[in-house]
């Protein structure tokens, strides 16, 4: 009796730490879970920084690129994929061209417009 007494022992001692090492690794994998968020919105913080450096480099090359505004005083910058513009231009018509290149440039949400119609003279 002895020796089913010391199986028994033995037996009931390996289940406890293999439910010991079954809870530790449950818990580790419910932490790691809460830590996830965490790490996916500090990618996607960097993410749309890399995005907002493009949109601002394409937008700033496709007006450059463009014969009638390119050599136009406007002013570029990106925000979460909304692009503001600010400058003057010398018509209606060259401050929508100006838009009109935006709107096409790959990633951008909005356009704000705050360009300044004045006429050369």
């Amino acid at each position: 009796m002895t020796m089913q007494k010391s199986k028994l022992m033995n037996s009931l001692i390996a289940i406890a730490l293999l439910s010991g090492a079954a809870m530790s690794a449950s818990q580790a994998a419910t932490s790691a879970d809460k830590a996830a968020p965490v790490q996916s919105t500090q990618l996607a913080a960097n993410a749309a920084a890399t995005d907002d450096a493009t949109i601002t480099a394409s937008a700033k090359a496709a007006i450059g690129s463009d014969p009638q505004v390119g050599a136009l005083p406007i002013s570029v910058s990106v925000k979460k994929g909304v692009v503001m513009l600010q400058g003057d231009v010398p018509s209606a018509e060259a401050g929508d061209r100006v838009v009109q290149l935006i709107a096409s440039v790959a990633g951008v949400k909005e356009v704000k417009n705050d360009l300044k119609v004045k006429a050369a003279g």
